[in-house]
């Protein structure tokens, strides 16, 4: 079973040009704490990060995602890349290996806005077949997570990533010089 999602913000950055916002997402740990709770991502030496995301309910489940990110900037096109690599979910008891999340990411600097963009999955992996929980129950289940993690996703970048570039810029304005 695999339930998919699609999700895009246009986020208005006010007084940035378009060099200020690919400077900003140039460095990619910058972006990514906006968007995360800074003190639960961690930096890798390889240029990964690690996340702990906070439990959040689904159903009877208190769910709570880890995941390995990697976050790259690509120069010729403004945009930054964000891939997870590896995603465990715990909390769901015998289904925390049975079920995997996806997620490709870009954000994109358009003349003094960004543009996120996020294509997301949840899947089961063939072992999930075996169990006794039948698919019209996983299907509305997967439908659920993806709500909530929409509704988180759209919430960070509206408000983390809005304010985090904002203050980026504000503190990279150049003086005016008469």
């Amino acid at each position: 079973m695999r339930v998919e999602r699609f999700h895009r913000c246009v986020l208005a950055i006010q007084q940035a040009s378009a060099p200020q916002l690919q400077a900003y997402l140039s460095k990619p740990e910058l972006p990514l704490r906006a968007l995360l709770n800074r003190r639960k991502l961690t930096e890798s030496s390889d240029g990964r990060f690690l996340y702990q995301s906070r439990p959040y309910e689904l159903l009877s489940f208190r769910v709570q995602p880890e995941v390995t990110v990697r976050a790259q900037w690509h120069g010729c096109t403004s945009t930054l890349s964000i891939v997870f690599e590896q995603c465990t979910i715990h909390g769901l008891g015998a289904l925390d290996s049975l079920v995997q999340f996806i997620c490709e990411a870009r954000i994109v600097s358009d003349r003094g806005q960004l543009i996120a963009e996020a294509d997301l999955a949840l899947e089961t992996t063939g072992l999930a077949s075996s169990l006794p929980i039948p698919r019209r129950l996983l299907l509305p289940m997967g439908e659920r997570a993806l709500d909530l993690v929409v509704a988180r996703l759209e919430k960070r970048c509206r408000n983390g990533l809005v304010q985090g570039a904002q203050r980026w810029v504000a503190s990279h304005q150049r003086p005016n010089v008469l």
